[in-house]
C-alpha cells in the first residue's frame, strides 16, 4: 500500500519465544488452517524496523522529513491523515522500544 507507513520493532516474529518463528497470529484459532497470519501479509512491508523504530525518526516520517532514511508522509494542508500507534505504554506515556522513561 503505497499510503502506509510501517514502523514496527519486528521482534515477537523471531523470538526464541515464540513457538512459531517468522509467524505472527492476531487471534486464537482451532486449527492452524484456520490461524490467521497477520506477520505473512506485512514482513515485506516493513519500512523502518529495529533500532530504525525510534521517536526521532518518527517525527521526521510524519513531518516529511527525508533525513528519516526511507518513506516519509508527504501530505499537504488539505490531506487528512490518520496515525495508528500501538505501544505497551500508560496513561500519558508514549513509548518506543529502547527509551527509559
Amino acid at each position: 500500500a503505497e499510503n502506509i507507513i510501517t514502523m514496527m520493532y519486528d521482534d515477537v516474529p523471531h523470538s526464541s519465544e515464540n513457538p512459531f518463528p517468522g509467524q505472527l497470529f492476531n487471534k486464537p484459532a482451532d486449527t492452524m488452517a484456520e490461524a490467521n497470519d497477520v506477520y505473512a501479509s506485512i514482513k515485506d512491508h516493513i519500512d523502518y524496523k529495529g533500532e530504525q523504530v525510534t521517536a526521532d525518526t518518527y517525527l521526521k516520517v510524519i513531518t516529511g522529513d527525508a533525513s528519516a532514511g526511507g518513506r516519509v508522509l508527504k501530505s499537504g494542508p488539505e490531506d487528512n491523515v490518520f496515525l495508528y500507534f500501538v505501544d505497551h505504554g500508560g496513561p500519558g506515556v508514549l513509548c518506543f522500544p529502547g527509551v527509559k522513561t
